[in-house]
């Protein structure tokens, strides 16, 4: 099995996620950098945010910004253990883009060039929808009594 570093094409696959993809943890853009730990001169080429200051694979952008209002609306949060701070929030996000993508990927809809049926980039969800927490709801009650 060939090393994913020296696969064909890593180069030319980066360039193209570099282009189209952005950071999960803050939906920056994406540069390629050349990174000095290996001897071989492509594997030294990864995807950096430099907002970040990572090595970042990406994410396709419609899925970072559906994974912002996931997590901003629902006010999901996995990380509940960790203080409520925008470090865990951009946490948050990334796991929610990670989920996002594997299931496009299982669905079919996004390979390893992008989305392959068109998709609506929204960055901003206008359902009208509302989350209620229990809290709220028991405040709501006793108003009401």
């Amino acid at each position: 099995m060939a090393n994913r570093y020296q696969a064909e094409g890593r180069v030319e696959e980066l360039k193209g996620r570099a282009k189209r993809c952005c950071c999960k943890y803050c939906g920056g853009k994406l540069e390629l950098r050349r990174i000095i730990f290996s001897d071989d001169e492509d594997a030294r080429i990864e995807l950096f945010c430099s907002q970040c200051d990572r090595i970042e694979y990406g994410v396709e952008s419609e899925i970072y910004n559906n994974a912002v209002q996931f997590v901003d609306r629902l006010k999901f949060n996995i990380y509940a253990d960790l203080d409520d701070n925008e470090k865990t929030r951009r946490m948050n996000i990334a796991k929610v883009c990670e989920i996002m993508a594997w299931g496009d990927k299982n669905l079919g809809i996004l390979d390893g060039t992008g989305f392959n049926v068109p998709v609506k980039n929204c960055a901003e969800v206008s359902d009208d929808s509302v989350v209620f927490t229990k809290a709220m709801l028991a405040e709501e009650a006793e108003n009401h009594a």
